[in-house]
């Protein structure tokens, strides 16, 4: 609507009216006029689709027509048949005329071939009367050549066999003469590698000798200085009442640490306390070990599983199955192995990237406890049916089996080929044998009072850890294999009641860790003997096993028997 101009006469009530018309006008009208438009653009597109609608449907009515009449022309054609049919139709009659002339000329000759069979069959009938004939000369030559073809058949039988005869005979003594050359030159290179094996063996006594020579030297004059610096303080100190002395023998502590870290470059540091726990298996924990490069926790236990963890976080990174029963030890190599024994009389090696089982390690007859890689892809293994067996991984079978003569509690190898291993055994004794021959080559006795339930080599193999239920743990020297000292006498609170518990040395062998009932975890110092700190409250049962980062520093690592790391 437009607004007007008003006469100036004009009421005021119209002028009312009209203002009020405009502002709802400038109020109401713009939203409808948008309507609008879209209303008759609608009716605009109803209107065309409507028309090509219409189209759509004469397209439809066009096709529908022209489909029928193709359909009705192809009727037709089936029923008339096409202009190429009829033209073959054509083509076939006149072949059917020449056939049939083709036909009448066979006749002809059929009639000419049945006058010739006939002269045949009688050229025939007089031809089979002269065959019989030789027939019967053939008869009879035949019989007479028979009987000479058995005779022929005879002799050539009888050649044949002796020609065979004759061979075999003769394979056999050229097989004789080459095996009796063979034999000389294998007696003559072993003759000869027997040689080079005597000097080579003389050579490596006699180096052997003097070393153990040149050791016992060293070893005497330490001895005697060691001796009289004693007698110097026990005269300087004649007045003052003796103190015990921490030693079993000529050896001293500080000659043990001297050793223990001769060769060693990792530190180790004391751990403040536990920083982190976690819980692992479905049922008790047996045993706990760490691999060379510290990243890998593995711990096995009753639950019949094998569970590695991160090192650092403590997360669950593989959950290796295949015992039967519950895993009584585990052990990693240098590479991409890890290893379970089991109370199912078995070992199994499983892959730590694949997490699948490649190795099953089947011979003993009692509970396997025990067992380590060596560096030469071999396994040791030591049981309570008396016996250690060395394992060949390549070939997969036992190489040679040791009788111990004693229950067998843990074992390790003393070099990384495992040419010696060192045991321990339900009986109270160290044993020491030769890998190679099987042999035993030292019995150490009357060292502990109970059961030895560990044993553990130092860092650079000089030194060896035995863990006893006497409550004793004690350093023994490989080269002279002495008791080097006491590291602790335990309390009665201490005492190392779980049968198979191992304790550790640190990577750089300044300290020694174990493990007690009530759940603490004790570190000695090597040198003083004395226990430097207790870890108490962290465990609420017995700790079954402990390990030290082998890179060294704080990280200490302990397993009890309520699933707690």
């Amino acid at each position: 609507m437009t607004s007007t101009i008003l006469p100036q006469n004009e009421p005021s009530w119209h002028a009312t009216i009209v203002r009020q018309l405009e502002d709802r006008d400038r109020r109401e009208k713009h939203a409808f006029t948008r309507l609008f438009d879209a209303h008759n653009n609608a009716l605009h597109n109803l209107s065309s689709l409507a028309e090509r609608n219409n189209e759509l449907e004469m397209q439809l009515a066009a096709l529908r027509l022209e489909h029928s009449q193709a359909v009705k022309a192809a009727e037709m054609a089936r029923e008339l048949g096409s202009p190429e049919a009829a033209s073959r139709y054509a083509e076939m009659a006149e072949e059917l005329k020449t056939l049939k002339a083709e036909c009448a000329d066979l006749y002809k000759t059929q009639a000419q071939n049945a006058q010739r069979s006939l002269e045949l069959v009688d050229t025939v009938k007089i031809q089979e009367e002269h065959i019989k004939r030789l027939t019967d000369e053939n008869a009879a030559l035949r019989a007479s050549g028979a009987g000479l073809s058995r005779k022929l058949e005879d002799a050539l039988a009888s050649i044949t066999e002796k020609e065979h005869t004759f061979q075999i005979l003769h394979d056999e003594l050229a097989a004789h003469q080459l095996e009796l050359v063979q034999k000389d030159e294998q007696l003559k290179e072993k003759e000869e590698r027997l040689k080079r094996l005597e000097a080579e063996n003389k050579q490596l006594v006699d180096r052997w000798i003097l070393l153990k020579q040149q050791e016992a030297a060293r070893m005497n004059e330490a001895n005697e200085f060691v001796e009289s610096a004693l007698k110097s303080k026990m005269s300087a100190a004649a007045q003052s009442p003796p103190t015990p002395s921490p030693l079993t023998s000529r050896i001293s502590n500080k000659d043990v640490l001297a050793d223990l870290r001769k060769d060693s470059r990792l530190r180790a540091v004391l751990p403040n306390g536990a920083v982190r726990k976690f819980t692992s298996h479905d049922g008790e924990i047996n045993c706990i070990s760490i691999n060379r490069d510290g990243s890998l926790v593995a711990t096995g236990g009753n639950d019949k599983k094998l569970i590695l963890h991160d090192a650092r976080t403590g997360s669950s990174k593989a959950t290796l199955v295949g015992s039967m029963q519950a895993v009584m030890c585990v052990s990693f190599n240098s590479s991409d192995l890890v290893l379970g024994t089991s109370n199912d009389n078995s070992t199994k090696i499983w892959s730590i990237s694949t997490s699948r089982l490649k190795h099953t390690l089947t011979g003993h007859i009692g509970k396997v406890y025990s067992a380590k890689f060596t560096e030469s892809n071999r396994v040791i293994s030591g049981s309570h049916d008396r016996t250690i067996k060395i394992w060949d991984l390549a070939k997969g079978y036992c190489l040679k089996t040791i009788f111990t003569l004693s229950s067998c509690n843990d074992l390790t190898p003393l070099d990384g080929d495992g040419t010696v291993i060192v045991s321990g055994h339900l009986d109270n004794n160290v044993r020491v044998w030769d890998g190679r021959s099987g042999n035993l080559v030292r019995e150490i006795t009357g060292i502990h009072h109970g059961q030895i339930t560990s044993v553990e080599i130092s860092p650079h193999q000089n030194y060896m850890l035995t863990t006893s239920r006497d409550n004793t743990l004690k350093l023994i020297d490989t080269r002279m294999f002495e008791t080097g000292g006491i590291i602790s006498n335990r309390i009665e609170l201490e005492q190392v009641l779980f049968q198979h518990c191992t304790d550790i040395i640190s990577p750089d062998g300044m300290y020694v860790a174990s493990g007690a009932v009530d759940g603490s975890v004790y570190i000695w110092n090597v040198e003083s003997g004395r226990c430097e700190l207790v870890l108490s409250r962290e465990h609420k049962s017995t700790v079954c096993g402990v390990v030290w980062n082998p890179q060294g520093g704080s990280a200490v690592y302990s397993a009890d028997k309520d699933r707690t790391v």
